[in-house]
């Protein structure tokens, strides 16, 4: 896995060349966002190596709030 430029027990940043991704764990929920298409990618491919996972496309709501 790529260094990790900021992180805490919950979530992730990586940024490079400008762009950006985020991994956001809450319970059983992750949220993958950023600019950086190719980085979410590879930690989509990550992630489901080592866990069943399923990619519910765009996020609408979260945690009972509604995400425009």
């Amino acid at each position: 896995m790529a260094s990790l430029s900021e992180r805490t027990n919950t979530s992730w940043k990586h940024s490079t060349d400008g762009k950006i991704a985020i991994l956001i764990v809450y319970v059983d929920d992750i949220i993958l966002t950023g600019d950086d298409t190719a980085e979410i990618e590879r930690l989509k491919q990550c992630l489901a190596s080592e866990f069943e996972i399923k990619d519910l496309g765009s996020l609408k709501f979260f945690s009972g709030m509604e995400i425009a």
